[in-house]
């Protein structure tokens, strides 16, 4: 069913001011629950729930007063970490983090190095990333949380001019990695 535009207009218009001004807010509230409250609520539980699992893991390993110890299970460490043969799927998800704060990742350099007397090999990505400082800094905020085994090594910033609003980032991550 289509609602002719003339309906419409008129019924904003037995509205008044005061009506409009209202449905105005109305909307405005509905967008900003929409866009705002309910990812925050969403990103308060994930943390809280990942607060909740750290504290049980520190209180599983505590050796003495105040003092953690080994972790029980070394293999535990491993299992947590992505393997060699899910590289890809873990850089893909990378430049996905990226295209999600509208930052396009053209080129980056990637060296492999297995780390000695472990059993984890360390993948580090060279990222040269121009954009919004805000969205560079969300973007690696988000990818150090989300992506297992990522650390941020160096992150190197460069404005042209002092009125520009873009800048410059060269962004080095070492993605650790667990061999079978």
């Amino acid at each position: 069913m289509v609602i002719p535009r003339l309906i419409i207009l008129e019924t904003l218009g037995d509205l008044g001011k005061p009506g409009l001004a209202g449905a105005l807010l109305l909307v405005a509230t509905l967008l900003y629950g929409a866009a705002g409250v309910l990812p925050a609520r969403e990103e308060r539980a994930r943390l809280e729930e990942r607060l909740a699992r750290a504290e049980a893991a520190l209180a599983h390993r505590q050796d003495g007063p105040g003092r953690p110890g080994p972790p029980a299970d070394g293999e535990a460490f491993y299992d947590a970490l992505p393997t060699e043969a899910e590289v890809t799927i873990w850089v893909e998800r990378i430049y996905d983090t990226a295209a999600a704060e509208q930052l396009n990742l053209a080129r980056g350099e990637y060296v492999l190095a297995p780390v000695a007397d472990t059993r984890l090999v360390r993948y580090q990505i060279f990222l040269p990333v121009k954009g919004d400082y805000l969205r560079i800094r969300r973007f690696v905020a988000t990818a150090l949380a989300t992506i297992p085994g990522l650390g941020l090594e160096n992150l190197s910033l460069q404005r042209q001019n002092i009125g520009d609003t873009e800048v410059d980032a060269l962004i080095r991550f070492s993605l650790y990695l667990a061999r079978p």
